[in-house]
């Protein structure tokens, strides 16, 4: 273990899958020059086995807000109460514990053998492997001998998934998507059918929340996936030339990949990546197979005698610009662009037909005569 701390809400989930653990956990800082600091302090005296190499150190475990100010009193007589527990239940220094708290102590291997806040010291793993041979703990409720002797060292790295979380758990990641997801939103309802700004808004939005573990992953997985599934809508029915399928398609990836923990975690029952991709690639298939086809039905109606609009005049139902917008000609609403701004209820004349987008261009009202 080597890190500087964390979210409370996250520390105490560690906590309680290890006090809960039929196995043995066995918190060990490592390598040289690390350190248990904060939430890692907690985690390493809640541990059945707790360990350090040379040269590291834990403590300063006094809790402080996301500005990184003092927390409450309560907050504090909390965490003193809670870390003082941790030490008991494993037979560990409570008075320390509790001054890693209220006087943010931090000490090094040596003295954190001597004062009794770990059971060893050792150089590597393998040295540490040697001397808890045998050593007795108790793991849900019964009292284990650990064997050491033969042991099989298999690492499990951080799956894709929880490098992904866990690069948004910085709370200046989780701060930075938020707001870009804040101005997304106001610029798609600034700007009505730009519909990208307010897309990608609404993702990271949900992704910021995810930071600020203010909406669980989980949730925030089925989230984006619904997500998914309005865009794909909203494409089939207002064809919008890719945007929208394309955010869809992006919010159903990121929303699939987080939903579940990944396999490579150790979690049987978690989707492989494999089947996860299929499906994200059969249910885009589907609906663009749907949008093809509606797009397909709509040219077709259009070559079957619909008069052509080139030369009417219209009225703009959104802003309309060269990325595009929405006009109303001859009582259909149209997708439009035009080379230059057109402010919503303009006048408008169309100048060009490009398949179910026209190309528009404003004219003064004085002039009006829609038809």
């Amino acid at each position: 273990m080597d890190t500087p701390g964390g979210m409370m809400k996250s520390m105490r989930t560690i906590i309680d899958a290890i006090l809960a653990s039929e196995v043995p956990v066995i918190s060990y800082v490592t390598p040289k020059g690390a350190h248990s600091a904060s939430a890692g302090t907690f985690i390493l005296l809640a541990s059945h086995v707790a360990a350090m190499a040379d040269g590291t150190n834990i403590g300063t475990a006094s809790p402080i807000d996301l500005q990184g100010n003092k927390a409450a009193e309560k907050i504090t007589n909390d965490s003193v109460t809670y870390i003082k527990n941790l030490a008991r239940v494993n037979g560990r220094n409570e008075k320390w514990a509790e001054e890693a708290i209220t006087k943010n102590s931090s000490i090094s291997e040596k003295e954190a053998l001597a004062l009794k806040v770990v059971e060893y010291t050792a150089s590597d793993l393998g040295a540490l492997m040697e001397k808890i041979d045998g050593k007795k703990v108790k793991a849900g409720g019964k009292e284990i001998i650990i064997s050491t002797k033969d042991y099989v060292l298999k690492e499990i790295k951080m799956p894709f998934r929880n490098r992904f979380l866990h690069q948004l758990a910085d709370p200046n990641i989780a701060y930075i998507l938020f707001l870009i997801g804040i101005y997304g939103i106001i610029y798609e309802l600034a700007h009505f059918g730009a519909l990208i700004p307010g897309i990608v808004g609404a993702i990271a939005i949900v992704l910021g929340f995810i930071g600020f573990e203010s909406v669980p992953i989980n949730s925030a997985g089925i989230i984006l996936i619904v997500l998914a599934v309005v865009l794909f809508i909203a494409e089939a029915m207002t064809p919008t030339f890719g945007a929208l399928f394309g955010g869809g398609l992006l919010s159903m990836i990121i929303g699939s990949l987080i939903l579940f923990p990944g396999r490579d975690a150790g979690v049987s029952w978690a989707p492989s990546y494999f089947v996860i991709g299929v499906m994200v690639f059969v249910t885009a298939a589907f609906f663009a197979l749907i949008i093809y086809l509606i797009v397909k039905a709509q040219k077709r109606k259009a070559i079957m005698g619909k008069k052509s609009t080139i030369g009417l005049h219209g009225v703009a139902q959104t802003e309309i610009t060269q990325a595009g917008g929405v006009v109303n000609v001859g009582g259909e609403d149209w997708q439009a662009y035009s080379d230059e701004p057109v402010s919503a209820r303009d006048v408008i004349l169309v100048l060009e037909e490009e398949g179910l987008k026209l190309k528009v261009k404003k004219i003064p009202r004085k002039k009006e005569e829609i038809q």
